[in-house]
């Protein structure tokens, strides 16, 4: 997954890692989340093949593509791209959305077996801001998690993040988490630089060192390493 879908990642991990997985990708607004999931999942299907679900619940699937679009990311015709803004504007405030968004991984599981191998939530705080968070909310989100974990998924959660809060944000999400990845903006020369960093990865050793990343011909790449 890591290394099909993200070029220069080969430097950064020592080897790749076995769905189930699920990481949490997290950061601050603008340091391009959304745009390294996309990168990595739609390299990842073209060249291993399988299916792919992406569920965004803040922006519209045709927002989505435009901007895949312009980072010269290619989506392949195995992504699916399904979006809650309709939900949204119709003024469901009973929806339960984790309920819904299981019923549509179950759908598409059933509908395509094994070859189901990649969802996205974008994000999880999109969600949050829709219900109550409190014990029970948190309880669910356990349950969630392990749901994911039963389909034998590649599961990328995105949430945001500001360089002062740890990883646990609104729940337990970085206690059940298989890795965290940390998005950042750094301000350097005058200039921003977006970066990458490893918080935590089970099952594999990796580089601890914050990398530079930048938008390369087919999407997100790793620079290598940015030194203080």
């Amino acid at each position: 997954m890591f290394l099909t879908g993200i070029a220069g990642m080969n430097r950064v991990l020592e080897r790749d890692v076995e769905a189930p997985y699920l990481t949490l990708v997290t950061g601050p607004p603008g340091s391009m989340k959304s745009s390294f999931c996309m990168t990595m999942i739609s390299n990842h299907l073209a060249n291993q093949g399988g299916f792919g679900l992406y569920c965004t619940v803040e922006e519209t699937v045709a927002s989505l593509q435009k901007s895949t679009r312009s980072l010269g990311i290619r989506l392949p015709r195995s992504l699916q791209i399904t979006d809650f803004t309709e939900l949204r504007k119709g003024g469901n405030q009973d929806m339960d959305y984790l309920k819904f968004t299981r019923k549509m991984i179950e759908h598409f599981k059933k509908k395509q077996g094994d070859n189901f191998r990649v969802f996205v939530l974008d994000s999880l705080g999109a969600i949050y801001s829709l219900t109550t968070v409190d014990e029970e909310m948190r309880k669910r989100m356990f349950d969630f998690f392990d749901f994911l974990r039963e389909q034998g998924l590649y599961t990328f959660i995105i949430t945001e993040r500001h360089s002062d809060q740890n990883a646990e944000l609104e729940g337990n999400e970085g206690f059940l988490a298989d890795s965290i990845l940390n998005m950042g903006v750094d301000l350097r020369n005058g200039q921003i630089v977006r970066t990458l960093q490893i918080e935590k990865m089970r099952h594999v050793q990796h580089s601890m060192e914050k990398q530079a990343i930048q938008v390369g011909q087919t999407g997100i790449e790793i620079i290598g390493p940015l030194f203080d």
